[in-house]
């Protein structure tokens, strides 16, 4: 019996690999302590950020709460020409002098750029002006005696007014080509007038990742009183802006609400992977029971990356990764609770996205003794007059009384905290007084 050859394949037709997941680099994690838990979502968000575009040009009006992509060089000295920092007289030599006027000079903001003074002549400057060439000093105009033409110093005018005063040079800020706002930097308005002034126009931004949110519950409402066995929505009007101050992008449609259904759930997933949402944000059906949905569908149909805290409240957040470049922060229905894993995931994994560096804890103190609990608790806290920290009133995890006062998370351990010890605290999104620090 004869066999036929077997087809010799040609060297250009060698069998392609399976591309590997974005994920592939980040190791999963389960019952994640804080630090793992805020250093795998770290990870997750710089492994997404390698399928996106790595930046796009952004006018300085549209730059603030942008991060930079790239370091920003200055196109010119700043300032840019040596100017009177005075209204008053620029001036060569010891004095007295002669005041130029007529054609020679025209006293405006920019008319002096192209004189020079020769020794014992003066010229008028302003606030602003350019220093003419060959200038010693600016005398202000409460110290100058003018006589028809001739300046003279005013009695009470200091020697010092003749030792270079009040003139600012050329780039002392900055010199042209100098790098003046680094990779990763959250523009602040501050830091896109500096880049005016520098002669830049636009900068390269990280694109602002897309945020869809599918929120479920069959019982919640969106207006007026619940009545029993009903409640209110308190994630449609927090959850957007605090991701939006996070750097994220929300549009009018980003917010979905899902009634408690299985296969209502699952085509709005679909949907978000398919146009490649970067991240996914739900709420509720995070738990075990037969009736949560949400953590039934992602271990079927995608891959957990962060599978349960090991803290107080939040303990059944999910973390997964799917499609080509989508994540699903999987936050539990309790208010506290979702705000807490929110905040210890959702801020990490985005500054991961955009480039910027980890966040990093604020350590405080504590005022009071503060007792423990079988897992290490992230405590809803305000500060004191006295920079001590306390946990606030009304926080279990179905509660948002203390987290509308709280200013933080104060991380307290298994064993508790003693009064005066020291701890790490998580800044909350939206309290600029901590997050400034901490953010």
């Amino acid at each position: 019996m004869s066999c036929l050859p077997l087809p010799v394949a040609e060297p250009s037709a060698a069998p392609s690999r399976p591309a590997r997941p974005w994920w592939a680099r980040v190791e999963p994690v389960r019952h994640a302590g804080r630090v793992p838990a805020q250093s795998t979502a770290f990870e997750l968000g710089r492994a997404l950020a390698g399928t996106r575009p790595p930046a796009v040009q952004a006018s300085l009006a549209s730059a603030v709460g942008a991060t930079l992509a790239h370091d920003v060089q200055a196109l010119c000295p700043v300032p840019h020409y040596a100017s009177s920092a005075m209204d008053g007289y620029a001036v060569r030599g010891p004095g007295p002098w002669r005041v130029v006027t007529g054609d020679t000079a025209v006293h405006d903001a920019a008319s002096t750029a192209s004189l020079e003074l020769a020794p014992g002549q003066a010229v008028p400057v302003v606030t602003g002006g350019v220093i003419p060439a060959g200038c010693d000093t600016v005398i202000r105009d409460e110290y100058a005696l003018l006589t028809g033409d001739e300046l003279r110093f005013d009695e009470s005018c200091p020697h010092s007014e003749l030792e270079g005063r009040h003139v600012r040079p050329a780039g002392t800020e900055c010199q042209g080509g100098e790098s003046i706002l680094a990779t990763g930097t959250l523009l602040s308005p501050a830091d896109v007038a500096f880049a005016a002034v520098a002669g830049v126009d636009d900068v390269p931004v990280v694109p602002a990742p897309a945020v869809r949110f599918l929120l479920t519950g069959s019982e919640v409402q969106s207006a007026g009183v619940p009545a029993p066995g009903f409640v209110r929505d308190a994630f449609s009007p927090s959850l957007p802006p605090i991701l939006v101050g996070l750097g994220a992008r929300v549009d009018t449609d980003s917010v979905r609400r899902l009634p408690d259904d299985a296969e209502a759930f699952s085509s709005a997933l679909h949907r978000a992977v398919a146009d490649r949402v970067p991240l996914v944000i739900t709420t509720g059906g995070t738990a075990r029971s037969r009736a949560d949905h949400v953590r039934a569908h992602l271990e079927r149909h995608a891959t957990p990356i962060i599978d349960e805290l090991d803290l107080q409240p939040g303990h059944p957040t999910l973390f997964a990764a799917c499609g080509t470049g989508t994540a699903v922060l999987a936050l539990p229905g309790n208010p506290l609770a979702a705000m807490t894993a929110l905040t210890l995931l959702a801020v990490p994994f985005l500054r991961g996205m955009l480039g910027r560096p980890s966040p990093t804890p604020l350590r405080v103190t504590v005022a009071h003794e503060i007792r423990g609990g079988r897992r290490e608790r992230l405590v809803p806290a305000f500060q004191h007059a006295d920079g001590a920290w306390s946990p606030c009133r009304d926080i279990g995890a179905n509660m948002l009384r203390g987290l509308s006062r709280a200013e933080a998370l104060l991380c307290v351990p298994v064993e508790g905290l003693a009064a005066g010890a020291r701890t790490d605290a998580l800044a909350l999104p939206g309290r600029s007084s901590v997050a400034e620090l901490v953010l």
